[in-house]
């Protein structure tokens, strides 16, 4: 069985960003991760803007219209990518539950500005037996996996201290990390404004913050964002330094070795081991963790209700800074 797939939105993460690429294994789009993953077909889109519609069209070979209830009456869709803009999240999704009844929807991060509005779009998911997942891409890839599961087998021990760079906003971009550090660390304690930082618009902030898990404290600090993109996590641990760097495309783990100079201490051993990352496959990976779901099995997509704990965390830091 495959699965009819609609993508509401289509601007870069919907089919931009591997528009221009000829390798079948960059998979960065929703269009053709549910193109080309075998437990989906791809059955349209939709979006204001009638270029966008053409050039989907003629790429992925399926109708593509601005008028989202039409296409939902005419498509019937089973599962709806909303990748439209994040104010617009909450209309959309009421709006798809109102006229079908999918069996998942797959939402973009944040799930909304505003925290109220995400709860109100949880509870309606939850009321309609919609699964509800929101796209927090990097936990599903197989290196972020890897270091979850040596984190969880202690080969990398407790506790930690760590660093996150990010850019371009706290809800945008970094939600995405605070969100990883959850799934790797479980839930933040409490947390403590360093800076209040720059404001993106009237609805984002850059604020400098350190959060507290149970084994770990990690300080989150924003760069600028008009001098280039800067996505980086460092953990120290007691037998080791983990790199997590350009955004996951590359993972690097250091071991703790005896010092060959001076006995009795210990340094960071020279050789770095790579944990192999699949970024440029992360879209796929989604689609088949999603894959994985509507067929009854266990899967690292962020739920809409660890997605609406990762927003309450964050609307609380906006209101601390």
């Amino acid at each position: 069985m495959k699965y009819k797939t609609l993508i509401v939105g289509l601007g870069q993460v919907a089919f931009g960003y591997d528009i221009n690429s000829l390798n079948e294994n960059v998979v960065l789009s929703h269009a053709r991760a549910f193109a080309t993953h075998p437990a989906f077909v791809l059955i349209g889109g939709v979006d204001p803007s009638e270029q966008q519609c053409a050039k989907f069209s003629k790429i992925y070979n399926c109708d593509a219209g601005s008028d989202l209830i039409s296409i939902l009456k005419q498509t019937a869709p089973e599962v709806v990518v909303i990748a439209a803009p994040t104010s617009q999240h909450g209309k959309l999704l009421k709006m798809v539950l109102e006229h079908v009844n999918p069996l998942a929807i797959l939402c973009e991060k944040p799930l909304s500005y505003d925290l109220e509005e995400a709860q109100s779009i949880v509870k309606l998911c939850h009321e309609h037996n919609c699964l509800l997942y929101v796209n927090y891409l990097r936990r599903t890839e197989p290196g972020a996996q890897e270091i979850k599961r040596r984190l969880k087998n202690g080969r990398i021990a407790k506790p930690l201290k760590g660093v996150v760079w990010y850019t371009k906003g706290l809800l945008h971009n970094g939600s995405h990390f605070t969100n990883l550090l959850e799934y790797w660390l479980g839930r933040v304690i409490s947390f403590k404004v360093i800076s209040v930082g720059k404001t993106q618009g009237s609805l984002d902030s850059e604020p400098d913050v350190q959060l507290s898990f149970a084994d770990c404290t990690v300080t989150l600090l924003a760069a600028r964002k008009e001098n280039f993109s800067f996505h980086e996590i460092d953990l120290i641990s007691p037998n080791g330094r983990l790199r997590y760097q350009q955004g996951g495309t590359k993972i690097t783990w250091q071991q703790a070795v005896p010092d060959p100079l001076f006995e009795g201490y210990n340094v960071l051993s020279q050789t770095e081991e790579e944990i192999p990352s699949e970024s440029e496959r992360a879209q796929w990976h989604v689609a088949d963790q999603l894959a994985a779901c509507l067929n009854g099995c266990t899967s690292d997509l962020c739920s809409g209700v660890d997605a609406l704990q990762s927003l309450e965390l964050l609307t609380k830091i906006r209101a601390a800074s």
